[in-house]
């Protein structure tokens, strides 16, 4: 990619990622009085909002927008038990295997990946050093925050892009779906169950986040770039935990983790992998914290999440290559999608 087009794509996600929570700081502080912190929040499903739209579909990047703002408060209130939140991941998980048909799972996984936050470390509300994950007026500021944060870039981001193409997506067959989906769902189901039942891992959102990015789908993967993207994040871990030992303040913080953020994508938009892999774990870590303690403890449990993650995605993946050849020699299962023709049939 271009240079001058490097920066302005840079630009705009950088711009779309921070005019959420700057409007959204406004507006908390015009209805309550304070600018609440918890308002920086929006720039979670700005993310999300940002890659639907660059998918070329804005209607799909509305619909993904809205979703988000109704999944936030159930996301919140489902974390009070294992069990709902476990319930929760493993129906966006399967969400995300059916959008892969159409090759947009890659903006479809950023939906359980952000919204893992909120189910397991919601941001305190007013001042409160505790989170009430049943009051009424919390649920619906954050469900504002985050309908606002995706509808923003859902709805700019095309009018800026208008003149370009839209990219081309990758389908897969259904075979390939169906294997994506299970590992997917079944390794996200059980992480999420795991760190809901141990609060103590404020920063297991990482651990969802590992397996959902590094999960493999198609044959065509090998293990290399998991194990790749592994040993990056891990190193990225170690680099946060001796970055936070030598900085006392917080605000510092956020420039840095910003900072951080512009150079990983100038080196994923550059071919660069691995600077990417390296510098996105330190620029979550530190735009993520609240405190300055908290963004060492995040560095410190990242490093566990991608050891861990990748050992499952690596074992997941191993698996489903091996019953992907198991199968081919039994013979090539037909891959109609009998519902897309179904409902096609109807139509017509």
């Amino acid at each position: 990619m271009p240079a001058k087009r490097q920066v302005t794509v840079v630009a705009l996600v950088v711009v779309m990622t921070l005019l959420p929570a700057i409007v959204m700081l406004v507006v908390t502080r015009v209805g309550t009085g304070t600018a609440q912190g918890a308002a920086t929040w929006a720039s979670i499903p700005a993310i999300v909002g940002i890659a639907a739209a660059m998918s070329g579909i804005r209607r799909y990047a509305i619909i993904v927008a809205i979703l988000m703002g109704f999944l936030a408060p159930l996301a919140i209130v489902a974390g009070l038990s294992p069990v709902s939140g476990a319930a929760l991941m493993a129906i966006l998980c399967m969400t995300v295997g059916r959008l892969s048909r159409v090759g947009l799972e890659k903006s479809g996984l950023l939906v359980p990946v952000m919204l893992s936050w909120a189910l397991i470390d919601p941001p305190a509300w007013d001042g409160a050093t505790t989170v009430d994950r049943l009051d009424n007026g919390y649920l619906l500021w954050m469900a504002l925050i985050f309908l606002v944060g995706g509808l923003i870039p859902a709805l700019l981001v095309p009018l800026l892009l208008r003149k370009r193409p839209a990219p081309a997506r990758a389908t897969h067959t259904q075979s390939e779906a169906v294997t994506y989906t299970v590992m997917i769902t079944t390794l996200v189901t059980v992480s999420t169950f795991y760190v809901l039942d141990h609060p103590e891992m404020i920063g297991g959102a990482f651990l969802i986040a590992v397996i959902l990015v590094m999960a493999p789908i198609g044959t065509a993967h090998t293990l290399k770039p998991t194990i790749f993207r592994a040993l990056g994040t891990v190193g990225g871990s170690v680099f946060v935990i001796l970055l936070v030992s030598k900085v006392d303040s917080l605000g510092l913080i956020y420039i840095i983790g910003l900072v951080f953020l512009i150079v990983a994508l100038f080196a994923r938009l550059s071919g660069l992998a691995w600077i990417y892999y390296v510098l996105m774990v330190p620029a979550t870590a530190c735009l993520n914290s609240t405190t300055l303690t908290q963004v060492g403890e995040l560095g410190k449990q990242r490093v566990v999440d991608n050891v861990v993650g990748g050992i499952l995605v690596i074992i997941a993946a191993a698996i489903a290559i091996g019953y992907s050849q198991w199968a081919s020699h039994r013979g090539e299962a037909s891959d109609a999608d009998h519902e897309v023709e179904a409902a096609t049939h109807a139509v017509a």
